[in-house]
């Protein structure tokens, strides 16, 4: 199974209205005569801005998230690998994060929140394996790293951050003992055959 995500570069998001500080910080108390805001108000006042990604997203680099050999004389075989990806955008200041995770994912295709395929799912497909050989079942993402800047709205200035998730994603079978023909298997295929294989 192979699930491929769609990506683009240089769209510009329109998110709700308001107005955010600018570099200058936030108001003081002796400012405004006010008590100071809190976190909260300060992300709340921040969360009208395009979201902008760069024209390039970075290296995509392939890693595993679930591994699981299987052997026939071992039913239940521990996993070799559980190492979730977790999508998330790391802001230099805060910024309405529900808002812009929205808007990142509607139009540039990423996901921008939530957990990739875990051992859970692998194991569920590799349920539906009969295999009397040694096998690995794997599920790996091909993690990037895409440059996103929010223009604030009212001359407010500009917040960076960086988008931390994966643009495809693969789950499959390869039997240790087979030797593929070149096209019968995917690089990440023989990888996880090369890398966990005895």
């Amino acid at each position: 199974m192979r699930l491929v995500r769609a990506s683009a570069v240089g769209v510009m998001i329109a998110l709700s209205a308001a107005a955010c500080t600018a570099n200058s910080g936030p108001p003081t108390a002796e400012d405004t005569g006010s008590p100071a805001p809190t976190a909260r108000q300060i992300a709340a006042a921040c969360q009208a801005a395009d979201v902008v990604t760069s024209s390039a997203p970075g290296t995509a680099t392939w890693t595993f998230t679930a591994i699981r050999k299987v052997t026939p004389d071992d039913a239940t075989p521990a996993p070799e690998v559980d190492q979730p990806l977790t999508a998330g955008v790391d802001w230099e200041s805060p910024v309405d994060t529900d808002t812009a995770v929205s808007a990142i994912e509607n139009a540039l295709g990423y996901v921008a929140s939530g957990t990739s395929d875990t051992l859970v799912e692998l194991d569920r497909f590799l349920s539906g394996v009969r295999e009397l050989r040694a096998y690995v079942g794997y599920a790996a993402v091909e993690k990037v790293s895409v440059p996103v800047t929010a223009d604030c709205r009212g001359g407010g200035g500009t917040v960076a951050g960086v988008l931390s998730t994966w643009s495809d994603a693969e789950t499959g079978v390869v039997v240790c003992a087979t030797r593929y023909a070149k096209g019968e298997a995917s690089a990440v295929a023989l990888r996880a055959q090369a890398e966990f294989c005895d």
